[in-house]
């Protein structure tokens, strides 16, 4: 059943995805705060799409449609992540460099 409600909610997020959107999934290298409120994610993979130098994916309330309880439940689920050495998978706004997150999800099995 968990499996099944995992699939619809990633099917789900998968009709509601914008051209601008993608989807890109790796390990986390690094997780920081900015003093801001944004969260900075920096995965051990390269996303092809998103085209800052430093490969820098960023949490923001009010950017790619986030809120600040979303950017509190994904930098959760990204200290999660790494912290069990899982994948995690973002959507995030490949037409800013700055690769703005608004959604994500892990895996564990």
């Amino acid at each position: 059943m968990f499996k099944s409600i995992c699939l619809f909610i990633v099917l789900g997020a998968l009709a509601e995805s914008a051209a601008a959107s993608t989807w890109f999934t790796s390990k986390i290298k690094r997780v920081y705060p900015l003093g801001s409120g944004e969260v900075v994610i920096v995965f051990t993979n390269n996303s092809p799409a998103c085209t800052n130098n430093d490969q820098y994916h960023r949490i923001s309330s009010g950017a790619n449609g986030m809120t600040k309880e979303g950017v509190d439940k994904i930098y959760s689920l990204a200290l999660t992540a790494a912290s069990t050495n899982k994948k995690m998978t973002i959507n995030f706004d490949e037409t800013s460099s700055l690769c703005y997150i608004n959604r994500a999800y892990v895996v564990f099995n």
